[in-house]
């Protein structure tokens, strides 16, 4: 990768982990969005699109509200579509999913560490006697550790992921036993369970129908669609 792509992912990563929650909350943060713009970046935008999309139904149920500790799907895109486009073929689709699923997790655990800092950055406020230029000082700085550390997880995961021989993304491509539409139908089935369930909590018995009849024809379309089938 050029340099200059990695720099654009780390600082799509930093937007995205602002955007969850500390700052706009414009949906940058979905891995529908952070996967397709990966996959512009590094001249794949099918690939990045349609992984966004499975690891966005896996994590449809996440919504990052109050001090509930969830993964943090949208940063972990980013890795796991370079991860796809760089081992290449189906097997690839397979890596970059469980790579945008593990860095989820640690996305999330990150998020816990940081909100306990940042509850260190306001011990000993007292809000009508507070300096107005040390609270923004504060706040200021708890934004800036939040997209650092949204940059750091997407460095890390990239650079983990370059550093794997190529020897052994080789051997994974050859051992894969799936082709790409089975693969793909293969994601799309792990990432429709999540949603299935969120959706089930929504809807009435009649609407839990439809959703299901809507879902068979979706994948029936996909599976006529997806190169390879």
């Amino acid at each position: 990768m050029e340099p200059v792509g990695w720099l654009l992912l780390v600082l799509l990563g930093a937007w995205a982990a602002l955007d969850g929650v500390s700052a706009g909350q414009f949906m940058i943060s979905r891995p529908l969005v952070t996967g397709t713009v990966t996959g512009l970046v590094l001249g794949d935008p099918t690939t990045g699109f349609l992984l966004g999309l499975t690891l966005d139904l896996f994590h449809l149920g996440v919504v990052p509200a109050g001090g509930v500790r969830l993964p943090e799907p949208g940063p972990a895109a980013i890795p796991a579509v370079y991860a796809a486009i760089l081992v290449g073929s189906e097997g690839g689709l397979a890596v970059g999913f469980s790579v945008g699923v593990v860095l989820a997790l640690v996305g999330g655990a990150a998020v816990i560490l940081q909100r306990r800092w940042q509850g260190r950055l306001v011990e000993g406020l007292e809000g009508a006697g507070t300096d107005p230029g040390d609270l923004t000082r504060r706040l200021l700085l708890a934004l800036g550790l939040d997209g650092v550390r949204g940059a750091v997880l997407v460095a890390v995961g990239l650079g983990v992921v370059w550093a794997v021989p190529a020897g052994w993304r080789a051997a994974w491509v050859a051992g894969w036993p799936l082709a790409e539409a089975t693969t793909w139908a293969l994601l799309l089935a792990c990432a429709a369970l999540p949603a299935g369930a969120v959706a089930g909590n929504l809807t009435p018995e009649r609407g839990r129908v439809l959703l299901l009849v809507g879902g068979l024809v979706v994948g029936m379309a996909l599976g006529f669609w997806m190169p390879g089938s």
